[in-house]
């Protein structure tokens, strides 16, 4: 979709100006559909963050400290999710479950401060 919303006047512009196709999808279609592109991977970044369910099913949902790339760990969510509701309240174990909470939380915020400056400096910016 960012690719298609680039107007066709910049492809038809570049050609007139004698560059090649590769020339003008490389240096008008692509410049010009980066900030459009940077946030759809941001937002499916921000997505994974709080996708719990096939996550877990990946990763083996197991509360340890993984080794190495292919040994069993557990997501935030999935840690959250699994805690939340069995832990008593003023416990240290639920403190650090609305810690883990907070990160999250945390992290989503600065991905979507990103795609707002993307959005802001690619005069995407809408509202």
């Amino acid at each position: 979709d960012a690719l298609a919303a680039v107007p066709g006047q910049y492809r038809e512009g570049s050609y007139a100006l004698g560059c090649t196709r590769w020339q003008t999808v490389w240096n008008v279609v692509l410049r010009s559909a980066a900030p459009s592109l940077m946030t759809a991977v941001i937002l499916g970044m921000t997505r994974a963050f709080g996708e719990a369910l096939a996550v877990q099913m990946v990763v083996g949902n197991a509360i340890q400290m993984p080794t190495s790339l292919f040994t069993p760990a557990s997501t935030l969510t999935s840690v959250l999710t699994m805690g939340m509701g069995n832990e008593a309240m003023g416990t240290v174990y639920n403190d650090v479950l609305w810690s883990l909470a907070l990160l999250l939380l945390l992290m989503s915020l600065v991905f979507i401060l990103i795609i707002h400056l993307i959005g802001h400096k690619g005069g995407t910016r809408r509202g």
